[in-house]
């Protein structure tokens, strides 16, 4: 990158002379009481000193500090008000660009407001725009992933969050601003705002660049993302009794996941909302009668690690709340106590480092679901007058890190996407999961196009999957489902896809054994985040690359909407078998094609075809079939006892098997109790 100044302004290029961004700059927003926004850019003269890899841009006492990274560049930005004092201020626009073409297509999360307060979280929708039938532009959350006019990609995106809640705004005629948003807070003559880094970089295949992206937040963030945790799986309770729960039917719930672990071989059971006597009075209620030690101890009798949820930042009734007021930030028009707590006072802090040690080194949890973070923040006024609502968060989050032990792994769920890296070890990234095919379409349109997070900042949450129908339901359900088996068979599919967190949120007892034979084929647990291919082509992807394990590449297809929808893939010349339907495709082309009926799914085998092989099973969405082939021998392991493995060969025979043959060139080979590991003759 070489890093200039062209008609007066800041300008970045290519090496190779090709304009990237230039006529850059910086200021301020607000909004006027009547509601309208007005802006302020310095439009002074600016000059540059380059060195090295850097360079350092000057307007009066403004700085623009630009450095190469990769095949991009940051910037980061310390603006000195040398003008008028503004009383108010909404926005602290770090960057202001215009890219070398137009935005042609566009995929970006968007900004949700709550109390004041402007963040990117799960309940934020994720879109896929084409611009030339949508006008203006785009507010985008943290970053967004582009391609131009000319067929060129970018991604542009905040690559930390130490200073302020931030966005992106990408136009359609290639303007580009990073925005930090500053709350109202007023900017006095003299004052000095210093921004998070922003990072704008070519790439040529946006769809797996945004996980490079995701590494550089990484190696920018002040704390390295938290990625020493498996993915995990489990139970939670949420779904079926929602806060209705009690003592009882938690110890009900952990004895029937204990009799299921065989098939469901998950890890924790956590409780959520309902244990406590309000928000912020951290006890057991009485319908804990136990303890929650107690509590704690029955479910790790059952072979479960146990966890629980809280919610951090809010006190609603508690009588800390009536006691310590100064705990408590103040709301900025009236100056009342608000319900969120003010971790830059040394109380606040106390108060919650016992609350999460009780629960975590006396009551022995070790999975502490953080909720409803974005729900109380809000532009409020802190003990401390340089807090707002982003470091009040980090703070918290600090706390809680300081307070639990190291193994003890933590959700982030209604918290604010990029802020939370190096904080949590997993991070809901879907809004909340209703009984209604829509509620799949929401969630899984959220979790499938945010795969890039997945492994790399935290570990993907695509909220609990509830399989049940209403003869699943008794009078204890409290959240009632109405899906289909194909739009159950599709929702599990999505979920294998994901490849990210697993938590169960039926009443086992009362599912078919076919229903839980569905969810037992989540097992392996896929913890790979597939590939939307189609990202850039349709409002919510259909077609998920979920890579290749083994010998076996997995591609997802899932029509989610009203009428049929023919989608299509490289075949590669590779047997295709299809798992739902346990049928065996043949060998495709170069493309496979298929069409699919309203809300249903196929989930792809493809195997190469050059000799005989293992194309298929009956007991895994995502195979992970360890095999090999030689002088017309497969060695072959199975997945599980009872398991059938689909051989495509012209005979299969062997030793100590059971082969039935299906169709020419096809045959069902059964495992057995004593043995997975088989060889398979085939000629």
């Amino acid at each position: 990158m070489k890093f200039t100044i062209l008609n007066g302004r800041p300008a970045v290029y290519f090496d190779n002379g090709t304009p990237v961004v230039t006529d850059i700059t910086c200021g301020i927003r607000f909004k006027s009481p009547d509601g309208e926004w007005h802006s302020h850019y310095l439009d002074g003269e600016w000059s540059l000193t380059e060195k090295d890899n850097s360079a350092v841009a000057l307007c009066g006492k403004t700085k623009l500090i630009f450095s190469t990274e990769g095949r991009g560049f940051t910037v980061k930005c310390e603006y000195v008000n040398e003008g008028d004092a503004f009383e108010r201020s909404d926005d602290f626009v770090m960057f202001a660009g215009k890219l070398a073409d137009k935005v042609r297509k566009l995929v970006a999360s968007e900004i949700r407001e709550v109390n004041g307060n402007r963040t990117n979280e799960m309940l934020t929708g994720v879109y896929t725009i084409d611009f030339e039938n949508y006008d203006n532009g785009h507010e985008c959350g943290d970053f967004g992933a582009l391609i131009t006019d000319g067929g060129d990609g970018y991604i542009a995106g905040l690559l930390t969050a130490n200073e302020y809640f931030g966005g992106v705004w990408i136009g359609n005629d290639g303007y580009v601003e990073a925005r930090c948003f500053t709350e109202r807070h007023p900017v006095p003559c003299g004052k000095a705002l210093t921004s998070d880094v922003f990072f704008i970089t070519p790439v040529s295949d946006p769809v797996r660049e945004i996980r490079d992206y995701c590494d550089t937040v990484g190696k920018y963030s002040e704390f390295p993302p938290k990625l020493n945790f498996d993915v995990p799986s489990g139970y939670c309770t949420w779904y079926y009794y929602l806060s209705e729960i009690s003592g009882d039917i938690v110890n009900r719930a952990a004895e029937d996941m204990g009799r299921h672990k065989e098939q469901l071989p998950v890890k924790y059971v956590q409780i959520d909302d309902g244990w406590q006597v309000c928000y912020g009075q951290w006890e057991e209620n009485d319908k804990f009668p136990m303890g929650m030690k107690a509590l704690a101890d029955k479910i790790k009798s059952e072979g479960f690690i146990p966890g629980l949820w809280f919610a951090p930042l809010w006190a609603r009734i508690a009588k800390v709340a009536k006691e310590h007021p100064e705990y408590f930030a103040k709301d900025r028009d009236t100056g009342e106590q608000t319900l969120c707590f003010d971790y830059s006072v040394e109380g606040a802090r106390q108060y919650m480092k016992e609350v999460y040690r009780r629960a975590t080194y006396d009551w022995g949890f070790k999975y502490l679901k953080l909720d409803l973070m974005t729900t109380c923040l809000g532009s409020y006024i802190y003990s401390d007058p340089d807090f707002n609502s982003l470091k009040n968060y980090r703070e918290c989050m600090k706390v809680v890190n300081e307070s639990v032990p190291e193994d003890t792994f933590l959700l982030g769920c209604t918290a604010p996407f990029l802020p939370s890296v190096g904080f949590v070890d997993g991070m809901r990234v879907s809004c909340d999961i209703f009984g209604d095919w829509n509620s799949v379409k929401e969630v899984m349109n959220r979790t499938l196009k945010r795969y890039y997070y997945h492994k790399r900042l935290f570990i993907n949450d695509a909220d609990c999957l509830i399989i049940r129908k209403s003869e699943n339901e008794d009078g204890e359900c409290q959240r009632q489902c109405t899906r289909s088996d194909e739009e159950i068979k599709s929702y599990i599919s999505a979920t294998a896809a994901s490849g990210g967190i697993l938590m169960f949120s039926d009443k086992l007892c009362l599912l078919s054994d076919e229903q839980k034979k569905m969810l037992s084929c989540l097992f392996p647990q896929n913890k790979d985040a597939a590939l939307p291919l189609d990202l850039f082509e349709r409002p919510l992807p259909a077609i998920l690359d979920c890579g290749v394990k083994g010998k076996i590449r997995t591609v997802i297809f899932i029509n989610w909407y009203d009428e049929d929808l023919t989608l299509s893939v490289d075949g590669g010349g590779c047997h295709v078998f299809e798992f739902w339907s346990k049928e065996y495709r043949g060998i495709a082309g170069s493309k496979y094609t298929a069409t699919l009926k309203p809300h249903c799914c196929e989930v792809l085998f493809f195997t190469d075809s050059t000799s005989p092989a293992v194309v298929g099973t009956d007991s895994a969405l995502i195979p992970a079939i360890r095999q090999s082939y030689e002088n017309g021998v497969i060695d072959v392991t199975f997945e599980k006892h009872d398991e059938t493995l689909y051989v495509a060969a012209e005979n299969v025979y062997g030793d100590g098997i059971t082969a039935k043959k299906l169709s020419d060139g096809l045959f069902a080979v059964k495992s057995e109790e004593d043995n997975l590991r088989r060889t398979i003759k085939t000629h």
